[in-house]
């Protein structure tokens, strides 16, 4: 018995340029295993090495190839992809992440598939990012903005018409992280009365850790009670983890800050924390911020592109100036010292989130996005 059009499967091709534990790779990976459930046949390529997250996806029998391409001007992706494409046929290429689009479009176009989407996770308005968007921007179907802004941007950058852009927001896994139970302190190499800030992400110029780390040091002198009990912990790896160490040590912080790396129980630690800090000079839509809304974390952040949608100052969480270490230490040391205005937004933002940022109706708008095409 044949299946109907609107049951039988559909190739569909995914390509990432690596699958790392990033928000925007997590989100692919959640992607990808929903589309497998709505009936898609999903394969997965990731231009790089096959990363951490090779193991979730294949537990849900996806097939993932790993091209082992180097940076961004490594045009050998494009010819390994293509014959990857030659070798499985797709329907549809679904790339995330600026490299990937890059080189998914181009093979694509090489091989025939009969429809690319690109999915644009940050307003990434550098030069080595626009120009090639905008020169290859005619090889594209449709665009999947993760955020409005980004969708703003994107269009402005790459002067598209506003229809070939949707916005899809991403989700946040709810009953995970109710299911997570905190960690204790020990357990953070904090004592039971510390007052942890988490910074969550990579140590790379866009998530702005140095700043994080100059608004803590600041807000040690702004709040001399807070110099005894408050703890800086980067839960993250990357480029600037050897500046960052120095400045660190610089500063005699060593006691105050940790950087132990990635750890797999974030959630556990936003269910202790005292408050989320995200310094970033450029977002999409963090999925880090609606993590700690969700656990019921307070949040500062900088108010840049998709954070501003997540958040409504002194209502969901704070929002401060770009690069304004001051307004920084000072919102976290407000929300350190008052209790039941960070419980309140916690609970408003937790209502928020749970509301409009649920994974199941992500994965839906992506499915119902790419059968219309």
């Amino acid at each position: 018995m044949s299946l109907s059009p609107a049951t039988q499967s559909r190739r569909l091709t995914m390509v990432i340029t690596e699958l790392d534990v990033g928000g925007a790779e997590k989100a692919f990976a959640r992607v990808a295993i929903g589309l497998q459930r709505l009936g898609w046949d999903v394969r997965v390529v990731s231009l790089r090495d096959a990363g951490p997250l090779t193991t979730q996806l294949e537990a849900a029998n996806i097939e993932v190839s790993a091209l082992q391409a180097g940076g961004l001007l490594d045009v050998r992706a494009i010819w390994r992809l293509r014959r990857e494409l030659l070798r499985r046929p797709a329907d549809v290429l679904l790339t995330f992440l600026h490299q990937a689009n890059l080189m998914g479009r181009i093979a694509g176009r090489l091989t025939g598939v009969r429809r690319i989407v690109c999915g644009i996770r940050v307003a990434d308005r550098r030069l080595v990012v626009s120009l090639p968007e905008r020169f290859t921007k005619g090889m594209v179907d449709r665009y999947v903005a993760v955020s409005q802004s980004v969708a703003d941007a994107h269009r402005n950058i790459c002067q598209i018409d506003a229809d070939r852009i949707t916005t899809i927001p991403n989700g946040v896994d709810l009953e995970a992280i109710d299911a997570a139970v905190p960690a204790t302190r020990s357990e953070m190499g904090c004592r039971p009365d510390d007052q942890v800030i988490l910074c969550v992400g990579r140590l790379s110029r866009q998530k702005a850790p140095l700043d994080a780390l100059g608004a803590f040091h600041l807000m040690l002198s702004s709040f001399p009670e807070l110099k005894l009990r408050a703890r800086l912990m980067f839960i993250g790896e990357g480029e600037l983890r050897p500046e960052l160490q120095r400045r660190v040590d610089e500063l005699g912080l060593h006691q105050s800050v940790q950087l132990p790396g990635w750890r797999p129980d974030v959630w556990r630690l936003m269910k202790s924390a005292n408050v989320l800090v995200l310094a970033s000079h450029w977002e999409g839509l963090p999925n880090v911020i609606m993590e700690a809304q969700a656990a019921g974390l307070p949040v500062v952040a900088t108010a840049v592109d998709g954070s501003q949608e997540l958040i409504q100052d002194q209502l969901t969480g704070r929002l401060v100036p770009r690069g304004d270490l001051h307004a920084m230490a000072n919102a976290l040391g407000e929300i350190l010292q008052n209790y039941a205005v960070a419980s309140l937004m916690s609970r408003t933002a937790r209502s928020y989130v749970a509301e409009h940022h649920r994974w199941s109706a992500c994965v839906t708008q992506y499915d119902e996005l790419l059968r219309a095409l």
